[in-house]
């Protein structure tokens, strides 16, 4: 408090402790997640997929598709893919991803692991260079005209040199997320069967009940960690958790956050400590 009161009181000074105050709990927060995160990566360690399993994961296992997707390059099945593309001797390019959620399973366990937000690690499976002259293949065309940069490139005849990241098919992967049960409903409908007709024939009449759900039970996902880790990790080589733990500055803001705050607080008391005594 002798520091701050050798502070003199000024416009400029009190709209710094305004800042300072509004700045505190965003900072804060920051340092929370920090700590829980690093505590959480902390203490996990690879393992292979198994049936049980809740909380922070970190395990290993086979991707398996839940829908059709092909890489565009290499022309492989994936669940995912990045393409890089730029232009030749230029700095202007793009990137077009296509990340989908997939199945990873590890002898009978299966877990659905969530795109949302994930941040995944695939390898090069393609490279390629696409010359102005040379008719591109529908699917990459329109990927290409998709995203401005390669857009513009393309416009302006330009050779573009396009690198393939793909998540492919019975790949082995490493998986870092929250793992958590979710109920699975099915849409059913009750019918009616009544059978008309003539000598000729058999005619069927449908009559369909309003839809209702009904529980089919509750498959494993391993997602984002909500506010402590937006998203999914998915690695396609040996990976240490350890490595994402965020640094000890990062962690330092639990403090440094309502410190901020308390010194804006006590120069702007100490500021409206004339205008309240004028008052009696």
């Amino acid at each position: 408090m002798d520091l701050l009161a050798s502070i003199p009181v000024t416009a400029v000074g009190i709209l710094l402790a305004g800042g300072l105050v509004v700045a505190g709990a965003p900072l804060f927060a920051m340092g929370r997640r920090a700590l829980v995160l690093r505590r959480v990566l902390g203490s996990l360690a690879e393992r292979p997929l198994g049936r049980d399993l809740s909380g922070w994961v970190h395990v290993r296992g086979r991707v398996a598709l839940l829908s059709p997707l092909f890489a565009p390059l290499s022309g492989r099945p994936c669940a995912g893919f990045k393409l890089e593309v730029s232009g030749e001797n230029s700095r202007v390019g793009g990137v077009v991803s296509d990340w989908r959620p997939f199945r990873l399973e590890h002898e009978d366990a299966y877990a659905f692991v969530s795109s949302d937000g994930a941040a995944w690690q695939a390898p090069v499976t393609g490279e390629r260079s696409l010359p102005a002259s040379e008719p591109l293949p529908e699917r990459l065309a329109e990927l290409l005209a998709s995203r401005p940069e390669t857009r513009w490139l393309r416009d302006r005849r330009a050779t573009l040199h396009a690198v393939e990241r793909a998540l492919e098919a019975g790949a082995e992967v490493s998986v870092l997320g929250l793992a958590r049960h979710e109920g699975v409903t099915a849409r059913a409908e009750r019918v009616r069967l009544a059978a008309t007709g003539t000598d000729d024939g058999l005619t069927m009449e449908v009559e369909a009940s309003h839809d209702r759900r009904v529980s089919t039970g509750a498959e494993l996902w391993i997602g984002s960690g909500e506010d402590v880790m937006p998203g999914v990790h998915v690695f396609t080589s040996a990976a240490d958790a350890s490595l994402l733990r965020p640094s000890r500055w990062l962690v330092a803001l639990v403090g440094v956050g309502p410190l901020l705050t308390l010194v804006g607080l006590l120069y702007l008391a100490r500021a409206a400590g004339p205008l309240v005594a004028g008052r009696f």
